[in-house]
C-alpha cells in the first residue's frame, strides 16, 4: 500500500517536467505572441483608413473622365510668377511662406537655397500644385492658374526628387515609367537618355543596353546613374519646367558635376528650378534665391551674393 506522502511525491515528480515543458514553450512563444498582438493592433489602427480608401476606389465618380481641355498643356512663353503668395499648414498659425513674389523667366536656371525650415519644399509643393496658397496666385504669362487649370499646368512640369523610385525592370521602362510597354516611344527614350548624359553609359556598360534589368531600386546602378535616370524620366513627357528638389545632395562631388553638366545642357531649352543645400550645385544658375523663414532675403548671381550677403557667405563656408 502506497502512503499518501509517497503518492504525492510520485505525482509531483511526474507533474514538474510537464510544468517545465509548458513554461519553456510559453517563453519561446512570447515573441510570436507579441508580433501577433502588434499585427492585430495595426489592423485595428488601419481599419478605418482601409474602409475609406475602399469607398473612394469603389465610388463611381473615381472613374469620371477629365474635361477634354485638360489634355492641353499650359506653356509659359515669357515667364511664370509666384505672385504675393502666403501659405500656412493646416492647424498652424505660423506662415511657412509670407508675401512671396518671384518672377521666373523661361529658359533660365533658377537656384533656391536656404537653411532647413526656410520654406524651400513648401514653395516647390506650391509650384507643383500639391498645395494651394492661402493668399496670392501662380501666374503663367500673367494668367492665374486656377483650380480648373491646375491639371493643365502640372502636365507642363517635370519633377526630380532626391530619392529616385526605380523598379526591377528595364532601363527603358524606368525612363517611361507608367507607360504601357507597347505604347513607349523608344525614340523619345533614347533622346531623353542623351539629354540626361546617360546614353553612352547605357550603350557601353549595360549588357543588354536599354533592355538591361537594373534590379530592385536600381541596385545595379550608382547614385549618379539613378539620378540621371530620374532626369531622363522627368524629360520623357517633354515638360517646359524641370524642378530638381535636392536631386544631387546625396552625390559625391565628381558625380554631382556629371549630373549638373546634364542639367546645364538641358537648360538651353527648358526652365530649370534647383532646390539645394550645397551652394556648389547652384553656382552656375542665372539667378539664386535665398530664402529664410518663408521670405526672400536676397537674390542675384553667385559671385554677387558671396560678396554682399553674410548669410549666403556662411552657407558657402
Amino acid at each position: 500500500m502506497i502512503s499518501s506522502n509517497g503518492l504525492n511525491s510520485n505525482l509531483l515528480g511526474q507533474v514538474l517536467p510537464i510544468i517545465g515543458l509548458y513554461s519553456l514553450a510559453a517563453y519561446r512563444l512570447k515573441p510570436a505572441v507579441h508580433h501577433i498582438y502588434e499585427g492585430l493592433a495595426s489592423l485595428r489602427y488601419g481599419h478605418a483608413v482601409i474602409n475609406n480608401l475602399y469607398k473612394d476606389l469603389k465610388h463611381d465618380s473615381f472613374q469620371t473622365a477629365l474635361p477634354e481641355d485638360q489634355d492641353k498643356l499650359i506653356k509659359a512663353k515669357h515667364n511664370f510668377t509666384i505672385d504675393n503668395i502666403s501659405y500656412s499648414y493646416p492647424n498652424t498659425t505660423k506662415l511657412a511662406l509670407e508675401n512671396l513674389f518671384l518672377d521666373i523667366p523661361v529658359n533660365r536656371i533658377i537656384g533656391i537655397v536656404g537653411s532647413t525650415g526656410a520654406g524651400k519644399t513648401t514653395l516647390i509643393d506650391l509650384m507643383l500644385g500639391l498645395l494651394r496658397p492661402n493668399k496670392g496666385e501662380i501666374k503663367v504669362d500673367d494668367v492665374p492658374i486656377t483650380n480648373k487649370k491646375l491639371r493643365r499646368w502640372q502636365k507642363s512640369l517635370g519633377y526630380v526628387p532626391q530619392n529616385i523610385f526605380l523598379t526591377d525592370n528595364t532601363i527603358t521602362e524606368n525612363i517611361a515609367l507608367g507607360v504601357p510597354l507597347e505604347q513607349i516611344n523608344h525614340e523619345r527614350v533614347t533622346h531623353c537618355a542623351h539629354m540626361a548624359q546617360l546614353y553612352d553609359f547605357i550603350m557601353k556598360d549595360m549588357p543588354s543596353q536599354f533592355s538591361t534589368l537594373i534590379g530592385e531600386r536600381g541596385v545595379r546602378l550608382s547614385g549618379g546613374q539613378r539620378q540621371r535616370i530620374g532626369i531622363a524620366r522627368a524629360l520623357y513627357n517633354d515638360p517646359d519646367v524641370l524642378i530638381l528638389d535636392e536631386a544631387t545632395s546625396s552625390l559625391d562631388t565628381i558625380t554631382e558635376k556629371a549630373v549638373m553638366k546634364a542639367i546645364d545642357d538641358i537648360a538651353k531649352e527648358k526652365t530649370i528650378i534647383i532646390i539645394a543645400h550645397r551652394l556648389t550645385t547652384v553656382k552656375n544658375c542665372d539667378q539664386i534665391i535665398l530664402l529664410d523663414k518663408g521670405k526672400i532675403i536676397a537674390k542675384g548671381i553667385y559671385s554677387d551674393l558671396i560678396l554682399k550677403n553674410t548669410q549666403f557667405k556662411k552657407m558657402a563656408e
